[in-house]
C-alpha cells in the first residue's frame, strides 16, 4: 500500500508536534484521509517537515491513542483507522486540558443534558433496561470500597439510562462525554481519604438509586428532578 502526501504547512509560531497532530487529525476527520489509508514514514515525514524523530513520533503517538491511526512494525506508515466514539473523545479531553473548555461548562451542559435523558428513560425504558440498571446500581452498592470499579459502573449507569432513552444522539453523546469525565472522577477519588472515597461514591449511589425508582415507576418528572440534583452535586463535589 503507498502511502499519501500530506502537504502539510506548519505554522513556526505553534508548537510543531501539536501543529502535525492537529493537521493529520483534520485530514483524517474530513476524510481527505481514509480508513486504510498509510500514511509516510516516519523518515519520510522528517524528511518532509523537516522536523526531528521524537517531534513525528509524539504526534503520531497522540493520533493512535486516540484511535485515528494503528502503528506498523518496521518502516512502513501508520494505517488510518475508521472513527469511533474514542476518536471523538480525544478534541474534547485535549480542549479541557488546554483550559479552553471548563468542567464548569462540561457540567452545566450535563445538568440540562441528563436531565432530559432520564425523562425520557423513564417514558420508554423497557423490562430489560431496568434489569441492567438495577444490577448496575446492585453492584455499585458492592464496589464502594473500590473506586476503580465504582467509577465504571458510575459511568455505566449514565450510559444505561442513555439506551433506556432510545434517542441514539443521547447514547453518542453520553457514552464520549461519560469516558471523558470518568478521568475527572479518578483524579478526585485521589485526593480523598479511603473513607472520602467512600462518602462520595454513597452520595452518589443514592442519587442514582432515586433516579433508578423514577425510572422504574415511569415518572419523568420525578426523573428529570432526580437527575438535576444529581448532576448539580456531581459539579460540587467534582472540582479539584
Amino acid at each position: 500500500m503507498e502511502a499519501h502526501e500530506l502537504h502539510i504547512q506548519l505554522d513556526p509560531a505553534r508548537r510543531a508536534s501539536d501543529d502535525i497532530y492537529e493537521q493529520l487529525r483534520a485530514l483524517i476527520t474530513s476524510g481527505a484521509l481514509k480508513p486504510g489509508d498509510r500514511l509516510p514514514s516516519e523518515r519520510a515525514m522528517m524528511a518532509e517537515l523537516q522536523r526531528s524523530r521524537p517531534t513525528i513520533r509524539e504526534a503520531l503517538k497522540r493520533l493512535e491513542q486516540g484511535g485515528y491511526v494503528t502503528s506498523t512494525q518496521g518502516a512502513s506508515g501508520a494505517v488510518v483507522q475508521e472513527l469511533s466514539l474514542h476518536a471523538a473523545e480525544e478534541p474534547l479531553k485535549d480542549m479541557i486540558q488546554l483550559s479552553q473548555v471548563s468542567l464548569s461548562e462540561l457540567n452545566e451542559y450535563r445538568q440540562r443534558n441528563d436531565s432530559t435523558i432520564a425523562a425520557w428513560a423513564a417514558k420508554r425504558r423497557t423490562e430489560a433496561d431496568l434489569s441492567e440498571l438495577r444490577q448496575c446500581v446492585a453492584e455499585a452498592e458492592q464496589s464502594l470500597a473500590d473506586y476503580a470499579r465504582f467509577i465504571e459502573l458510575d459511568v455505566r449507569f449514565h450510559s444505561l439510562l442513555a439506551r433506556a432513552s432510545a434517542n441514539r444522539v443521547a447514547i453518542i453523546v453520553t457514552e464520549v462525554l461519560g469516558n471523558v469525565e470518568k478521568e475527572t472522577l479518578r483524579k478526585k477519588m485521589l485526593t480523598l481519604s479511603e473513607a472520602g472515597r467512600v462518602d462520595l461514591g454513597r452520595r452518589i449511589l443514592d442519587t442514582h438509586t432515586i433516579i433508578l425508582k423514577a425510572i422504574e415507576q415511569q415518572d419523568s418528572r420525578a426523573a428529570r428532578s432526580a437527575m438535576q440534583t444529581h448532576t448539580k452535586a456531581a459539579g460540587r463535589d467534582l472540582q479539584v
